[in-house]
């Protein structure tokens, strides 16, 4: 979401529009947050009953009794990943840009008429203070119902989503090596001395000098069977896993590096125009910006505009941050503003010494980062850089035990290293969905190994 100024009405120019928000994933809501804490002069967010204007996730489930309460009552923008139009609000589609966003707030408040029951009549018709406080109690505890409610369904959909991403991706949990034949300790030695010692003691007395040495011998090599038996048998170290079956893929990790939005037809022009995104005003653009100028100079390179610090180290060849992972992924999908973001010179970074004092420094290696930003950036959309027809082909193999893996991975990565075929040929190919495999080719175009 970028940073613009947009004329509003009168009324919402002279004040500061209370915003509230209804549906969402977590990583979205905290996207919107951001944006609105960096518009604080203009807007701020407050719980649904106190909002001037509600901005509503239309593909949400828990928001249908959200519009029963409040369509009449407050001014809607609904946002939506459909061609739909929603009746009584304005409509934005998906993905919100901070300009589009607060251009539909604003005709919002302009267009919204409220209905004869509205809010402004109520003061009128409640004059008792007694009656205006229990109307404010029962209002509180239909709220809560209501948010009981919302969370217990919230919670039922996402493990039932969870679990049917799990029984589709996750592989079972069995060993990869082939078993070894473990050798076996001479058990039957001791029985074989003991017959023998039977068999000897019915033979005359004349072979004892023979029954003596046998008796030894079976004893030395009963000894040494056992003691070889004693000896921890050499086995095959297991293979280590791909990292997309022993994570346990989640539904919020594939929505948040996939997106949930279904294929299109490539040859209708409003739906083609959907499927792409400019990684330019994005962070992922900064991220590249960053290892260009570190090369050039040699020295660590910070990008400054950030809660907090991320700087690119050019001699270990690592990132370096010291805020929560969790916020790149709202960071990843807003498109700041002009000079929002700069490069700035840190010399006094180091792997060693990262010169943050009283923080908790995360350092991680380029190309894993600039890999999960570019995921985080796409969501199952395509960069407009590249072309959907146009053969491609890897020009170096991926690891994913090391590069985060989303669904198909490991498969369009060998399909495309051994083959130069189109995104579009390789979902016929593999038959899966179109955001897996422009996710895949987005993020593997930010590290440049395609040829």
């Amino acid at each position: 979401m970028g940073i613009s100024q947009i004329k509003l009405s009168r009324n919402a120019a002279n004040r500061v529009i209370r915003v509230g928000i209804a549906g969402f994933e977590s990583q979205s809501r905290t996207a919107i947050n951001l944006f609105f804490m960096q518009q604080g002069q203009q807007y701020t967010l407050v719980p649904m009953e106190q909002a001037d204007v509600l901005i509503v996730d239309m593909e949400h489930p828990a928001v249908t009794p959200v519009l029963e309460q409040y369509r009449s009552l407050r001014p809607l923008v609904a946002v939506t990943a459909t061609e739909n139009a929603f009746a009584g609000a304005v409509t934005l589609k998906k993905p919100l840009e901070g300009k589009r966003l607060m251009k539909a707030i604003g005709q919002a408040c302009e267009q919204f008429v409220p209905a004869n029951s509205a809010e402004k009549e109520l003061p009128a018709a409640v004059t008792n203070g007694g009656e205006k406080a229990f109307q404010e109690y029962q209002k509180r505890v239909a709220a809560g119902r209501q948010a009981m409610e919302d969370y217990q369904h919230n919670s039922t959909t996402r493990e039932q989503l969870s679990s049917k991403v799990r029984q589709r991706f996750v592989l079972e949990d069995t060993p990869q090596v082939t078993p070894e034949k473990v050798v076996k300790p001479s058990v039957p030695a001791k029985k074989q001395t003991k017959q023998q010692a039977k068999q000897q003691a019915a033979k005359p007395v004349a072979a004892s000098k023979a029954k003596t040495v046998t008796r030894q011998a079976a004893a030395k090599v009963a000894a040494k069977s056992q003691s070889q038996a004693d000896l921890p048998q050499e086995r095959k170290a297991p293979e280590k896993k791909p990292q997309e079956i022993k994570a346990r893929l989640s539904y919020q990790m594939v929505y948040e590096c996939c997106g949930n939005a279904p294929d299109v037809n490539m040859h209708e022009p409003e739906q083609r125009r959907r499927v792409f995104f400019k990684d330019n005003s994005t962070l992922l653009a900064a991220l590249k910006d960053a290892i260009d100028e570190a090369q050039k100079t040699q020295q660590p390179v910070e990008i400054a505009g950030l809660p907090g610090t991320l700087a690119f180290l050019p001699g270990p060849g690592c990132f370096l941050f010291d805020f929560s992972e969790e916020l790149l992924v709202p960071l990843a999908l807003t498109r700041f503003g002009y000079q929002e973001l700069n490069l700035k010179s840190r010399p006094d970074l180091d792997v060693d010494r990262p010169s943050i004092a009283g923080s908790k420094v995360t350092i991680e290696a380029w190309d894993q980062l600039l890999w999960k930003v570019a995921l985080w950036t796409s969501k199952g959309r395509l960069n407009k850089a590249l072309d959907p027809e146009k053969p491609y082909r890897l020009a170096a193999e991926l690891d994913f035990d090391r590069l985060l893996a989303i669904p198909h991975a490991s498969t369009i990565s060998s399909l495309w290293g051994r083959h130069s075929l189109s995104a579009l040929e390789v979902v016929k190919v593999l038959k899966i969905n179109q955001r897996y495999v422009f996710s895949f080719m987005s993020a593997a175009n930010s590290l440049g190994v395609f040829k």
